[in-house]
């Protein structure tokens, strides 16, 4: 792969050049796959356990692999080649997904074997988030970072409707070990779309140094800004609470709403959560240029706090449905948020460090959210453990109100 050929600058603001729509395409692909696969791998320990721990277990298992390898992971998407990483990782995902179903047809499928999926997933996903993320300035060019965000998270999202309600209508007349045939499948797919990207994802030529120095400047950049380390410190608070509320979905539905792991409404949860924030998606652009980012991000944690609530208060399906929904809008509201101003603050050479220790950061809180979770849960119930999972919720709120973020607006060109 190419080092000098230029990036989407080059492009002007024209958005769907060749690499780009390739870039688009493998993601959507992927997505589509994946969310199927958030139905499937829960529904499979909560079927072989019976354990709401366990099944929140698999939520934090494909989390964990960022709070043990996404600082070197970062620092390697900012001196190793972007795209061999991602097409690497893509097809060890295809390759652990697959063993899967043919553990199913030798009847060795166990609860402990999915966990160990969900982790060498998740490890699969460290890796190519970071040079993932690295590569993405590179191809849209800063003044087209918001409008190409909005566009690839309402795409995926639109996808993400589709796919958990298909996934949960297979899985419950099928085999949920289909849908993860499939989503093996969409690896493989998005790693020859990513073969074909001429762009150069990789940064300009840099002194080489020692990973220690490198994985330093990228902490260093996060911690001295700021409203990167408010943002970063309140994420990883939200995450905490998303990481138990979705390793409990299967479980809420089952013991809250009636809806049992067979149940073909059980993917619609999924499909109220992706249309939620597939609103998000959508709206957040011209949330952000109006209102300023600081204000949206207040007001996604707000409404993330009275969705969870909701919630844990209701045995209605249908008030359900609209709960999952108003959660997933706050949801993303404020992660992409937060995600969308780090970009904009962070020098190309630093995008893969950065990028990476803030989602270390914040989606680090996601397995300590599915292990108070699930044990609340084994515990006391699922409603109880919503509502213990709204205080850090709370905390970040506070956080978010009383720092600089309270003001920020960012104005992109």
């Amino acid at each position: 792969m190419t080092r000098h050929v230029a990036t989407a600058g080059v492009e002007g603001h024209r958005l769907f050049h060749r690499d780009f729509s390739l870039w688009y395409l493998a993601r959507s692909v992927s997505v589509a796959g994946t969310a199927a696969s958030a139905v499937a791998l829960p529904l499979l320990v909560y079927r072989t356990s019976g354990s709401p721990a366990l099944t929140a277990a698999v939520v934090g298992l494909e989390a964990l692999p960022y709070l043990l390898f996404g600082l070197f992971a970062g620092a390697a998407a900012d001196r190793l080649r972007r795209k061999r990483m991602m097409i690497v990782a893509d097809v060890c995902c295809a390759l652990l997904l697959a063993t899967v179903p043919v553990a199913a047809l030798f009847d060795a499928l166990a609860p402990w074997y999915l966990l160990i999926v969900a982790f060498g997933v998740g490890c699969g996903f460290c890796w190519f988030d970071a040079a993932a993320w690295g590569a993405f300035v590179r191809i849209v060019g800063k003044p087209g970072v918001t409008r190409a965000n909005s566009l690839i998270w309402s795409t995926e999202i639109a996808l993400e409707i589709a796919a958990p309600a298909a996934a949960g209508l297979l899985a419950a007349i099928a085999d949920p070990t289909l849908v993860l045939a499939v989503d093996a499948a969409t690896y493989l797919v998005s790693a020859v779309l990513l073969a074909q990207i001429r762009t150069g994802l990789d940064p300009g030529p840099t002194v080489a140094r020692r990973l220690r120095a490198e994985i330093a400047e990228g902490v260093h950049h996060l911690w001295r800004t700021p409203v990167l380390r408010t943002l970063t410190a309140a994420g990883f608070g939200l995450n905490v609470a998303a990481g138990g509320v979705l390793g409990l979905l299967v479980v809420h539905a089952d013991q809250a709403l009636g809806v049992g792991p067979e149940d073909q409404r059980l993917g619609l949860l999924y499909a109220a959560a992706a249309a939620g924030s597939l609103v998000a998606a959508v709206v957040l652009p011209a949330a952000s240029r109006r209102a300023g980012q600081g204000v949206v991000s207040i007001t996604g944690l707000i409404i993330f706090v009275a969705a969870l609530v909701g919630l844990a208060g209701t045995s209605v399906f249908a008030l359900a449905l609209a709960g999952w929904a108003m959660w997933a809008v706050a949801r993303l509201t404020v992660n992409a948020n937060g995600i969308t101003v780090r970009q904009l603050l962070t020098p190309d050479a630093l995008q893969g460090r950065v990028n990476t220790t803030g989602r270390m950061v914040a989606w680090g809180g996601t397995p300590f959210g599915a292990l108070i979770g699930g044990l609340a849960a084994d515990t006391y119930g699922v409603r109880v453990a919503y509502l213990v999972l709204a205080v850090p919720v709370v905390l970040s709120l506070a956080l978010v109100t009383a720092s600089p973020v309270r003001g920020l607006r960012i104005a992109v060109n």
